[in-house]
């Protein structure tokens, strides 16, 4: 099938300004927006400290005789802050790298030209007491043309452990990160009628999940486990394209059997109180009932070709 491509009709669900689609940063969203990770930078060697609290555990950490904390099994989040604090590192703050790497750095960068958006382990290889902990980050950096762009880099940090300690035995090193595979063949080769009855209900279910406008019950099936998003992550929906797995004869869409089920694949944006747009895609399973049709779940996962 190649590319899913979204040119047949774009079904308005909500009366919005119309809006270009930004290019989305990734991870930004889950440290809440690109603005506040640069004013991060400002906070110095506490967000460290403050990191460090956040990544224990809920609850109390495991304690020996005599009230020492036990060493945990590995060290992947104190691996992440360590990245985090080397990458915030400036001239004129450190950023707390001593406390993971007591040897220091001579960091020459200004303040304000590189940030860590975001990080997460990709692997952890683990020897003796020691470990090898790849850690991928999603840097924003400053560019001389004054605009800061975003990239990945993965770095390699070499930790060893003792007596509820650990501590870097380098500075992290940056390497290869892991390749992207090809663009993946999806099993959803017919074009659903945007005015139709299946885009009907995906468009009302939509838009009560991801908008809370309107009864989100009215869409889906009894029994279905769909609790919407908290806070409402946008203020409205837009459907762009709706795609099916199976395939329908003129008009039998309108009038499907109790319990005949169609995959979907949907294509949408999702639209702020700003009017700034988000894509995203959603494959939903519905089931059509009493003459109409309802998303019975939202599958983990797009079919993919030959399913």
């Amino acid at each position: 099938m190649g590319k899913i491509r979204g040119r047949s009709g774009n079904l308005l669900v909500k009366l919005l300004p119309d809006a270009d689609v930004e290019p989305v940063f990734r991870g930004a969203s889950r440290r809440g927006g690109r603005l506040l990770a640069w004013l991060a930078v400002l906070a110095g060697p506490l967000l460290t400290v403050a990191g460090l609290v956040v990544l224990q555990p809920a609850g109390a950490p495991p304690m020996r005789d005599g009230g020492a904390s036990a060493p945990s099994a590995s060290p992947e989040g104190w691996a992440e802050m360590y990245v985090r604090s080397w990458l915030s590192a400036t001239r004129d703050d450190s950023a707390g790298l001593e406390t993971f790497y007591p040897a220091g750095a001579t960091i020459q960068r200004a303040p304000g030209t590189q940030v860590p958006i975001d990080t997460a382990v990709i692997s952890t290889v683990s020897e003796a007491g020691s470990w090898s902990v790849v850690v991928i980050a999603d840097v924003l950096r400053l560019q001389p043309d004054g605009k800061r762009k975003a990239s990945l880099l993965c770095t390699q940090v070499a930790v060893t452990g003792a007596a509820g300690a650990y501590v870097a035995t380098a500075l992290p090193a940056p390497v290869a990160c892991p390749s992207t595979g090809g663009a993946v063949e999806l099993a959803y080769d017919e074009v659903a009628d945007p005015t139709g009855p299946i885009a009907q209900s995906v468009s009302g279910f939509l838009v009560a999940y991801l908008a809370g406008q309107g009864q989100l019950d009215r869409f889906i099936s009894p029994g279905a486990s769909l609790a919407p998003p908290t806070p409402a992550p946008f203020a409205g929906m837009r459907l762009n394209e709706l795609r099916t797995h199976e395939k329908f004869e003129p008009g039998q869409a309108a009038r499907p059997p109790d319990g005949t089920v169609v995959h979907t694949l949907v294509h949408a944006w999702g639209v702020d109180a700003a009017g700034q747009t988000t894509p995203v895609d959603y494959p939903l399973a519905l089931v059509a009932r009493a003459g109409r049709w309802e998303i019975s779940r939202i599958d983990p996962a797009p079919l993919p070709a030959g399913h």
